[in-house]
């Protein structure tokens, strides 16, 4: 069950790429990058495809938190095109009960998966989530867990609106990416149609594992290295050119000087009961400054 589901998940979304880079005269293969300036070029934007929407299984960006549950949880919506096919196979009884109660307990567990990122920490901070999302600047996600792999909804802004999509998927004998990092950027470049940009580990650039991405006109997607689970994550490019804007209050420098102590030692400590020192000039002479004459 888990593997075909897991497969229907990425072919479907690679058939309809695929047939949209063919319409757009990319369906070929990757070409061979051109030497010289142009190369430079293309390592400072990532690839452009014709579209990735169909990876967002009609979730659009811009939703709210409501929408994206009504979309999955609703008569007819995403749970129940999961599920529907399942039941028509089984005669009522003990599986269509169990197969209902499974959709039902995930639709109430979405319902229920709102996470505020406020002032007080999460337990998101101690996973690889953390750096998705900040504190104190109208931030959110829901989760959701479906067809084997975990998919994390990130919000901004007030109202809320949807700008991130982020999917964890596991690499074994079972996924259709294959068993290696390397084996799921090969079939997710097959199914684009173009190379994507390679990019190293860099903590200043905000790169924690390598990281392979690509674009079209609304959204950015990048395939991020996480061992035996590969992260395609899905970004709407107008929020994430705004993003550092958008996230006015920044996370506090736990080893930063408190204010009021940088402006005291600011020109330096002195005691006010240390004895005064001679003056440079009697030092290098020698001479005892002289005592002060007697009073009368």
């Amino acid at each position: 069950m888990r593997k075909v589901s897991l497969r229907s998940w990425y072919i479907g979304f690679a058939a309809v790429a695929v047939a949209m880079s063919l319409a757009a005269g990319v369906g070929a293969g990757p070409k061979d990058t051109p030497k010289g300036g142009k190369a430079a070029a293309q390592e400072a934007e990532p690839p452009t495809v014709p579209s990735l929407a169909p990876m967002l299984e009609g979730i659009k960006w811009g939703q709210s938190p409501q929408d994206v549950i009504t979309a999955h949880n609703s008569v007819g919506g995403i749970f129940d095109k999961d599920y529907d096919p399942l039941l028509v196979r089984v005669q009522p009884g003990v599986q269509q009960k169990a197969l209902e109660a499974d959709r039902d307990n995930k639709k109430l567990a979405l319902q229920n998966s709102l996470v505020a990122f406020k002032d007080t920490p999460t337990g998101y901070d101690a996973t690889p989530l953390k750096g998705e999302y900040s504190y104190r600047n109208k931030e959110s996600l829901l989760t959701v867990e479906r067809q084997g792999r975990k998919r994390y909804f990130f919000f901004i802004g007030a109202p809320a609106r949807l700008w991130k999509v982020y999917d964890e998927g596991a690499l074994d004998e079972t996924s259709p990416l294959g068993k290696t990092y390397t084996e799921a950027i090969t079939k997710l470049q097959a199914a684009l149609g173009v190379v994507g940009r390679v990019r190293a580990t860099d903590r200043e650039k905000g790169l924690s594992t390598t990281t392979v991405d690509w674009q079209d006109a609304t959204t950015h997607l990048r395939a991020l290295d996480r061992g035996r689970i590969v992260a395609v994550v899905m970004e709407e490019r107008n929020t994430l050119a705004n993003i550092d804007r958008m996230r006015a209050n920044k996370p506090e420098d736990p080893l930063a000087m408190d204010p009021s102590i940088s402006a005291v030692t600011k020109g330096g400590i002195s005691d006010p009961n240390a004895r005064p020192q001679p003056n440079a000039s009697a030092s290098a002479s020698g001479k005892k400054n002289s005592p002060p004459p007697p009073k009368n």
